[in-house]
């Protein structure tokens, strides 16, 4: 073996090994994504309090597929088990050139006061998958439940409210619909992260419509309305 023959084999060696026990923290952050701890190789590792923007995932544990990284996607699956006050989470998350997807998630999201003035306790979602390419929701599938930490007047909130994700104009569209179909909580989201909340409650309103008007609805053709815009 010639002394370059042997440079190359010893360089090539190092890159594999630095491939093989790359720390996971080195793949987990930037732009949205915060964690308190990262631990383990990209292959088998932990990370404790990942956040998704404002969203709190909580503990769990993840490593990088190989087999993606074959075709040019770095996918990291992410699973929990079920524990007190910490539902189970499985599911997946892909980078890939020109866009990023969320594959056949389970998860119990606890979404807080993001979403005032609506009371939301949790965002539930069942085997949800959604497509960003080149900034544009191109693909959503499977099922959101929606549930509510208290009653809001003219709201027949009790069981929730259900959705099938779709795509709708290059944005994520969960077009929430309670179990009387006369409430309706439609969210848009952006690639950016940006998001619209339209509430709408239809029907005759007439003995809450002060409430109403006070929780910051306003009166339309189609019954009481409210949205509010931010960021994720």
């Amino acid at each position: 073996m010639t002394r370059r023959s042997y440079t190359i084999a010893v360089a090539v060696l190092l890159i594999m090994a630095f491939g093989i026990f790359m720390p996971l923290r080195a793949i987990v952050g930037g732009d949205q994504i915060s964690a308190r701890k990262v631990d383990g190789i990209i292959w088998d590792g932990s990370i404790r309090d990942l956040r998704l923007s404002k969203v709190p995932i909580g503990d769990v544990n993840a490593r990088v597929k190989f087999l993606p990284l074959l075709l040019g996607r770095a996918e990291i699956a992410l699973s929990r088990g079920d524990a007190p006050f910490a539902p189970g989470i499985n599911g997946s998350v892909t980078k890939r050139f020109g866009g990023v997807s969320i594959d056949k998630f389970n998860a119990t999201l606890a979404i807080g006061s993001l979403f005032d003035p609506l009371p939301v306790e949790d965002i539930i979602l069942q085997d949800f998958s959604a497509r960003f390419t080149g900034g544009r929701c191109s693909e959503a599938s499977g099922g959101i439940r929606m549930t509510l930490t208290k009653a809001i007047p003219g709201l027949d909130l009790s069981n929730g409210l259900l959705a099938k994700p779709r795509c709708d104009r290059g944005q994520l569209l969960i077009p929430l619909l309670s179990q009387s179909a006369t409430e309706h909580v439609d969210i848009r989201l952006s690639a950016d992260g940006t998001y619209s909340v339209t509430i709408l409650i239809e029907g005759d309103n007439s003995q809450n419509a002060d409430a109403l008007r006070l929780a910051g609805f306003r009166q339309g053709a189609r019954g009481f309305q409210m949205t509010k815009r931010g960021r994720l």
